[in-house]
């Protein structure tokens, strides 16, 4: 499920990986989806094949100033994405760490912006439709090992000790993104 700032900026990650894109956003987004211009998208797929090639055992090493080029090319291509998506996103360039480049403005890029917002409302449906469909229920991670679960704010919990009353929904996370209106599809709005 798309990831959101505290103030509700949608967050989306930029690295290299082997999903055909280099965005992602409550998984890997495709380009087609994505809406960006067709400049940015040549751009970040020539970066996605350089880290490729980086990565093929029948070519030679890359130098060690490949290292430099990969990194400063994908914060390039990371600001760009900032910028034409506008300031209701937050991009995280992953490489030697997090660097998060947000924007002040509004989109260069409305309609790649839209596609995001439209992407996040369709996954935050999704998952509002599995808790209801399911009767509710609350986001733990499992050990078949121990039998236990870790529910988060609340620790580990032995199997033997879960009842139906500790079954609770958390919609923290599916809040509704229409709130506010977010309308930024426009420069100057």
């Amino acid at each position: 499920m798309t990831e959101h700032t505290q103030d509700g900026a949608i967050i989306v990650r930029l690295f290299p990986g082997h999903a055909g894109t280099v965005i992602w956003s409550g998984g890997p987004v495709p380009y087609d989806e994505a809406g960006l211009s067709p400049l940015l998208e040549a751009d970040l797929r020539a970066w996605e094949a350089f880290h490729r090639a980086r990565l093929d055992p029948d070519l030679a090493p890359h130098a060690p100033d490949d290292e430099d080029e990969f990194a400063t090319t994908g914060a390039a291509v990371a600001a760009r994405l900032a910028d034409e998506l506008g300031s209701r996103f937050e991009v995280h360039h992953i490489h030697r760490g997090r660097e998060v480049l947000r924007s002040t403005e509004p989109p260069t890029n409305p309609g790649a912006a839209r596609a995001l917002r439209t992407r996040a409302r369709r996954q935050a449906s999704e998952a509002r439709a599995v808790v209801e469909e399911l009767g509710g229920g609350a986001w733990f991670a499992y050990s078949p090992a121990s039998g236990n679960r870790f529910y988060p704010g609340r620790g580990a919990v032995d199997a033997a000790d879960v009842g139906p009353d500790d079954v609770e929904v958390r919609d923290a996370d599916l809040r509704d993104l229409d709130r506010g209106g977010h309308d930024d599809d426009v420069a100057g709005g």
